[in-house]
């Protein structure tokens, strides 16, 4: 018999989050290439598939990811970059790791992006959906880049 997130209660879900006081955390490594971003965005998805915010999750782990291939050394041969969700009952967390060696994620809420420009507005977003960002790290070692959405 095989059980999918359809088959389990919102309450159950509930349930055991509560029997974890740091809550559930969840991780995968994916390949550092474009294709990978989609993949990513599944793995969200199917994680909060009960959460109402599952799609403001899934648009800032696409936003992240993307970051991290195109900007750090995630996205040279051999690179990768790790998605991690932490799920508590107060807050989720998406949280992209890269590889470094590329510039420091800035968070800037003021900025203004210019309209016709193709790029440039992804932590925009990422800081317009959350209600916590943040980075921790350094180029030399890689960066963890972090927003937290309410579960509600």
């Amino acid at each position: 018999m095989t059980v999918t997130w359809n088959d389990v209660p919102p309450v159950l879900v509930e349930a055991m989050v509560g029997l974890r006081p740091g809550g559930m955390t969840y991780r995968r490594t994916f390949p550092g290439r474009p294709d990978q971003i989609p993949r990513a965005r599944c793995f969200i998805r199917f994680l909060l598939e009960d959460a109402p915010c599952r799609d403001d999750a899934e648009q800032i782990v696409a936003e992240l990811a993307a970051n991290a291939v195109a900007h750090t050394s995630s996205g040279q041969a051999r690179g990768a970059f790790i998605v991690e969700l932490t799920r508590k009952t107060a807050a989720i967390r998406v949280t992209v790791y890269d590889c470094g060696w590329g510039g420091t994620p800035r968070f800037n809420r003021r900025r203004e992006a210019d309209p016709l420009a193709e790029n440039g507005r992804g932590l925009a977003v990422v800081a317009a959906l959350a209600v916590k960002v943040g980075c921790r790290g350094t180029r030399a070692v890689g960066h963890a880049v972090w927003a937290e959405v309410s579960p509600n």
